[in-house]
C-alpha cells in the first residue's frame, strides 16, 4: 500500500513528532512526503536525513522559488495525483485544493486543528471530500463532531510514542530541592506563565523548589522577563530544546502541563513512561492522556485569559471554544488557578502518594501504551479505507 502525506514540517510539535516516529520504521518504502509549506524546520531536517521530500508549492523541487497563490491548489492536486498513491493521510491541517484528487483515498489525521479551523466553505469543502478522519483523541472527535457535524464516523486511535531511552524503575527518593519541569514550544497558549505564578506561591510557602522550562519558541523573551519581574530568576531555569529527553526527565519530580488546549499531549505521555506524576487541566485530551488521581493530578481551569492576562502581563492568544471532557461540551478556553497547581505540587510532596503515583505511571505505560499496537492499528484503519467503495 503506498502512502501519501501531506504535512507541515515547518516547525516540531506533537503531530510532527508522531509522524518523524512512523516515517522512521518506513523499511519497504511505501512513504511519500509531500511538504505543505516551502521549507523544513532544522529540528525536523535532521530526523528526516535520507529520506526524499516533495514541495508542495515550490516551481522545482530544488529550489525555493514558488508558484503563484492563485495557482497552488492546482498545482497541490495535481502533485497529489502525480505520486499515484493508494492512499492520502493530511496531517492536522486543511489544504486548499482545487477539486477532490483523482487517485488514492483521502484520509484526514486530526490532532487539534480541528479546534482552530473556521466553519467556512473551505474547511467544510475539504471534509465533503474525505474517504476517512482519525482522530488522536476522543476529544478530537467530539470537537470535529460539535463543530463541523462531520458527514462521516471518525475513527478515535489515541496518541502512542516509542519507548523512550533511559528509563529507571527504581523508587525516587524526593530531593531536598523538588526539581519540576515543564516541556513545549514556549507560546502563551502552553501557560508557562502559570507555572512561574505557582512557582512565587510555593516559594512563599517556604518550599524548596526549581522549575526548568525546556524548548523554544517566540514567547520565551516574554516569560522570562516575568521570571526576573516575580523575583524568580534564581528559582527557574529556560534551557531550551532538549535533544536528550531522558536526562530532562531523569532531573524531573513533577511534570507540569499547563496549556489552555491540548488535544492530547504527548510530552505527558513521555513524563509517564520517566515515572514522573503530571499536574494537568481537565480539557481537551488531556485526562485521556494521563489518569487523574492515579498518575497525575488533574485541576479544573478557572482563571479567565483576561484576569491572567492583568495578573502577569502575558496575552494568551487562542480565541476560540475548547472541550470541557466533564460536560462533553463546548466552552471558552480558561486557565489553570496556580493556587490549586501549588496545592497539588504539594499533595505530591507527601512521599506515599508520589511513590505511588510514580509506580502507576510505570504500570500504565508498560502494559496500556503499546506503540507497535497503535501503529498496527492505524495501517489496519488506512487498509480498510482503501478497500471501502
Amino acid at each position: 500500500m503506498k502512502k501519501l502525506h501531506v504535512i507541515n514540517l515547518e516547525k516540531m510539535g506533537g503531530v510532527e513528532r508522531l509522524f518523524l516516529q512512523y516515517i522512521k520504521d518506513d523499511t519497504d518504502n511505501t512513504n511519500v512526503i509531500l511538504c505543505i509549506n516551502s521549507q523544513v524546520g532544522s529540528e525536523i531536517e535532521k530526523k528526516l536525513a535520507g529520506k526524499k521530500i516533495t514541495y508542495a508549492n515550490r516551481l522545482l523541487n530544488a529550489f525555493s522559488t514558488r508558484y503563484p497563490q492563485f495557482l497552488r491548489k492546482f498545482v497541490l492536486k495535481r502533485k497529489i495525483e502525480k505520486a499515484n498513491a493508494d492512499i492520502i493521510i493530511v496531517w492536522d491541517l486543511v489544504p486548499v485544493l482545487a477539486a477532490k484528487p483523482t487517485r488514492g483515498k483521502l484520509v484526514y489525521y486530526d490532532h487539534g486543528c480541528s479546534w482552530r479551523y473556521p466553519k467556512n466553505s473551505k474547511t467544510l469543502g475539504f471534509f465533503a471530500m474525505l474517504d476517512g478522519v482519525i482522530s488522536a483523541s476522543w476529544a478530537s472527535k467530539r470537537v470535529m463532531e460539535l463543530r463541523f457535524n462531520l458527514p462521516l464516523a471518525v475513527e478515535v486511535l489515541p496518541n502512542r510514542i516509542q519507548t523512550p531511552p533511559g528509563i529507571t524503575y527504581e523508587p525516587k527518593v524526593l530531593p531536598e530541592t523538588l526539581r519540576i519541569g515543564t516541556a513545549s514550544r514556549l507560546v502563551s497558549l502552553k501557560g508557562i506563565s502559570v507555572s512561574l505564578l505557582m512557582m512565587k506561591e510555593l516559594i512563599q510557602r517556604g518550599h524548596k523548589v526549581h522549575l526548568e522550562v525546556a524548548g523554544k519558541g517566540p514567547d520565551r523573551q516574554l516569560f522570562e522577563a516575568l521570571t526576573e519581574k516575580l523575583e524568580l530568576s534564581g528559582h527557574v531555569t529556560f534551557t531550551g530544546f532538549q535533544e536528550n529527553v531522558a536526562d530532562f526527565f531523569n532531573r524531573t519530580d513533577v511534570y507540569m502541563s499547563t496549556p489552555v488546549t491540548e488535544p492530547f499531549g504527548l510530552s505527558c505521555v513521555e513524563s509517564l513512561y520517566y515515572g514522573v506524576p503530571v499536574i494537568f487541566p481537565l480539557v481537551d485530551g488531556q485526562p485521556e492522556a494521563v489518569k487523574d488521581k492515579e498518575c497525575g493530578i488533574g485541576l479544573v481551569p478557572k482563571i479567565s485569559i483576561e484576569a491572567h492576562e492583568k495578573q502577569t502581563g502575558v496575552h494568551v492568544d487562542f480565541p476560540y471554544d475548547v472541550y470541557d471532557p466533564i460536560q462533553d461540551q463546548l466552552v471558552k478556553p480558561r486557565l489553570l488557578c496556580p493556587i490549586d497547581c501549588a496545592h497539588a505540587v504539594e499533595q505530591l510532596m507527601q512521599n506515599d502518594n508520589y511513590q505511588r503515583m510514580r509506580e502507576n505511571a510505570h504500570k500504565l505505560t508498560t502494559e496500556g501504551l503499546n506503540y507497535a499496537s497503535f501503529k498496527a492499528q492505524f495501517e489496519e484503519i488506512l487498509t480498510r479505507c482503501v478497500a471501502s467503495r
